[in-house]
């Protein structure tokens, strides 16, 4: 979770911390241009995220399945462990 607000906390600071970089343009021309480079650096990197997350999700519910696999084979061991105790002994 901390690693998702850090991703986050950083694109929201990308535009934050290329205020500077606009007001240093001289012309409107070179601000538009700029802008433009920071707007596209901003969705590749929104996408980026997108996609780690997507990642993060797949593996997620891989584990739960995985969870949910391992206790049922513990509850079908300890089922047949209780029936083997209980069970009457063979002459």
């Amino acid at each position: 979770m901390a690693h998702r607000n850090g991703i986050r906390t950083a694109v929201l600071a990308l535009p934050l911390l290329a205020l500077p970089l606009l007001a240093a343009c001289d012309d409107q021309q070179s601000a538009e241009k700029t802008g433009q480079e920071i707007g596209r650096a901003v969705d590749q990197t929104a996408e980026r995220v997108g996609e780690a997350a997507k990642g993060i999700g797949a593996e997620a519910g891989r584990m739960m399945q995985d969870a949910g696999a391992a206790i049922q084979q513990k509850a079908r061991d300890t089922k047949d462990d209780i029936n083997r105790e209980t069970a009457p002994e063979k002459p």
